[in-house]
């Protein structure tokens, strides 16, 4: 592996999108994010979940799983020892769509005389997924010490081997990974209901969350098939009012978490990993609501130390506020280099041509500020 193989050839802002997708119409979600940014942009292989379990994002990861049996209860996703009674059927489903998704993709491409130069799939990040999937005793994965350490090896080595086929079979000159977190903040805050409701699932120590993020980031940038990785992590709240982590603490976790360059000379670069923040106008509105200058220092901070970033804008916040934002912060949005641009929610043939025309309007910009 050298560190060509992780060049992921795009150059300036560039969208990320495609997933989740609404309905169930699996060749129009394909066909309309492969024309919307499969030339200069990072398609992400949509996910439908309306088609029904197996679909969703907990039961597409829980089926990557080595060595461990997954099926799916009332309450989510089981993970249970190698054989259990009951398990394989929904996983098979699971696995079935996963294959589906990728030959289609494949074929949509050839029909429209697309060449795949790159694809993004989504999966969730080890904290999530620990906190998405239940024991046989009906409690989370994440209360149980030598069961979180035991779902996130199986979940790793599933990952290392499904990625190299996936690209094969979508024929993708480079894969992304979207490592997706949106339960971050609730599992590092505690606020995790347990399987009662009475109760909430004592908080992962930050030691430990750093280290899965490590092992998770480490293992897959060093992927030769891997061109890129992104780590979103989210603040999804598991009940109103909760106090949660904030951007600026979620961004240091990441900056903890990064792959440490190997010190050998020629040691292969890791894949590059892009942090994704979630923004909104810098100030309070009139309205009332909450602006989201954290946020905005968090990813201003990330990218003014050459980091990659890529950020989920709210909906209305265009390239020249973002332009304006990275000025009022101090930041010069002409040294913004690795930065890119995504968006939050279901997503559709409208999200994502907003999507591409904002990516391409703030790649114009800030050309023009550097001249």
């Amino acid at each position: 592996m050298t560190e060509a193989a992780h060049d992921d050839g795009a150059t300036g802002p560039v969208a990320l999108g495609g997933t989740p997708w609404r309905g169930t119409d699996v060749a129009e979600a394909q066909r309309v994010t492969l024309g919307e940014l499969g030339a200069d942009h990072w398609p992400v292989l949509p996910e439908l979940p309306d088609r029904g379990p197996g679909a969703d994002a907990t039961g597409r990861s829980a089926a990557l799983l080595q060595q461990l049996a997954v099926d799916l209860q009332p309450h989510g996703w089981r993970v249970s020892p190698p054989g259990a009674a009951g398990s394989g059927r929904d996983r098979r489903r699971a696995v079935s769509l996963w294959r589906e998704d990728a030959h289609r993709w494949a074929d949509t491409a050839g029909a429209e005389g697309a060449v795949v130069e790159r694809l993004a799939v989504r999966v969730r990040g080890p904290l999530s997924l620990l906190a998405c999937l239940w024991l046989p005793g009906g409690e989370r994965v994440l209360g149980d010490h030598g069961a979180r350490r035991d779902v996130a090896e199986s979940y790793l080595e599933g990952l290392q081997d499904a990625l190299p086929r996936l690209r094969r079979a979508t024929g993708a000159g480079r894969l992304g990974v979207v490592v997706d977190e949106p339960w971050a903040a609730a599992v590092l805050a505690g606020t995790l209901p347990t399987a009662s409701g009475y109760r909430t699932v004592r908080s992962l120590p930050r030691e430990e969350a750093r280290g899965l993020w490590r092992a998770a980031l480490d293992g897959l940038t060093a992927l030769p098939d891997v061109a890129r990785v992104w780590l979103a992590p989210g603040r999804r709240a598991a009940s109103p009012g909760a106090e949660l982590p904030g951007p600026a603490a979620l961004s240091t976790l990441t900056g903890e978490s990064l792959p440490r360059p190997d010190a050998a000379a020629d040691a292969p670069a890791p894949a590059p990993v892009s942090l994704v923040v979630g923004v909104g106008a810098l100030d309070d509105g009139a309205d009332g609501t909450p602006g989201t200058r954290e946020a905005w220092e968090a990813a201003a901070g990330w990218a003014d130390i050459g980091r990659g970033l890529t950020l989920a804008p709210e909906p209305g916040v265009r390239p020249v506020e973002v332009v304006r934002t990275w000025e009022r912060l101090g930041v010069d949005p002409g040294r913004v280099g690795d930065v890119g641009l995504t968006a939050a929610g279901l997503h559709d043939p409208v999200v994502l041509h907003t999507l591409r025309r904002d990516a391409e309007e703030l790649t114009a910009r800030l050309a023009e500020l550097r001249g």
